[in-house]
């Protein structure tokens, strides 16, 4: 399955699957650049309450996910409040 697809099949964000996986906190598979996920995984993992069962090495998977430019989460867009903050610090 796609991201596309198991947000669907979970019924919620996209956004939240990158997250997850970025934290590894679900099990997926990398095939060159694409992430995928075997839906006996995913069933399996949310039997069992969403336990870390994701690879923990690091595997390039920030680039996959948000372009490899490694935009933030949000797009990279901050709000002026959140520069003004930032430049504060």
């Amino acid at each position: 399955m796609t991201i596309e697809e198991l947000a669907g099949y979970l019924k919620i964000a996209e956004q939240t699957i990158r997250r997850w996986v970025l934290n590894r906190e679900i099990p997926y598979h990398k095939i060159h650049k694409a992430i995928r996920f075997r839906l006996s995984e995913i069933e399996k993992w949310v039997d069992g309450g969403g336990v870390n069962t994701a690879p923990a090495e690091n595997d390039g998977i920030e680039g996959v996910l948000f372009g490899d430019d490694m935009q933030a989460i949000d797009g990279g867009e901050m709000s002026n409040e959140q520069g003004a903050m930032r430049n504060e610090e």
